[in-house]
């Protein structure tokens, strides 16, 4: 029993910073020469890691992703369509040095 909780500790200890930000988007950067985007949600990053924030508040990722291109045109989509999305950050800089690394997103419907 006590090696299952071990290991949900170790699961899940990995996302313990990771933050979640609740906002439209006011905008996308391309950035070619880091190969990043960067998405500035309306209000700011909600609970960034200590890393974060020397040089503005949004979240980036890298282009490089297996992803990047799908989100991209979600994140676009949305901000055109201005749409709420609901942004789950890494909790760490890991695509670049000051700014919390976007994990995953989901685009919210609205009535």
């Amino acid at each position: 029993m006590k090696y299952y909780l071990l290991f949900a500790l170790m699961v899940t200890s990995g996302f313990a910073n990771a933050g979640w930000t609740t906002s439209k988007i006011d905008r996308i950067l391309f950035f070619e020469d880091a190969n990043l985007i960067y998405v500035y949600p309306k209000g700011g990053i909600k609970n960034p890691p200590a890393c974060h924030g020397s040089n503005g508040n949004y979240t980036s990722f890298s282009m490089s992703r297996p992803m990047a291109k799908e989100y991209l045109s979600g994140l676009m989509a949305a901000m055109l369509a201005n749409k709420t999305v609901v942004l789950r950050t890494q909790g760490d800089c890991v695509d670049q040095g000051n700014s919390d690394t976007l994990l995953y997103f989901s685009i919210v419907s609205e009535p």
